[in-house]
């Protein structure tokens, strides 16, 4: 929990707060969320947790599992909740070099990397 030691009037970037950066995604993924079974949309991720859209408002420190194309399933826990988009933590971080390929495999933007394909030369 956070003290807040800020005066009136004064502004906190929540940016600064976080402790990684953020990276848009737009990503349907599987989600059970106790004997429910639905699809999601993930819209950004960190090693950290992420954010989905796609359920209705969640209760605060509920489980629920996502399943990410390439990895095992994934626990989370709800952070914040609004409806029809909430925040979540994961239990575990995810290793760095597999946050990498996802964000290399389904980023929006600057963040992907361009795929290693043979260049194909017109005949």
């Amino acid at each position: 929990m956070f003290l807040d030691t800020r005066s009136e009037g004064q502004t906190v970037d929540l940016a600064s707060l976080r402790r990684a950066e953020r990276v848009g995604l737009e990503l349907p993924v599987r989600c059970k969320h106790g004997l429910v079974r639905s699809t999601v949309m993930l819209k950004d991720l960190t090693p950290y947790g992420a954010r989905i859209d796609g359920l209705e408002k969640l209760r605060i420190g509920e489980p629920l599992t996502l399943f990410i194309p390439g990895l095992h399933a994934k626990t989370a826990f709800v952070v914040w909740s609004e409806p029809m988009s909430s925040g979540l933590e994961f239990d575990h971080p995810l290793h760095q070099a597999v946050f990498e390929t996802v964000v290399s495999e389904y980023a929006i933007g600057h963040h992907r990397k361009a795929a290693k394909r043979p260049v194909r030369r017109a005949a």
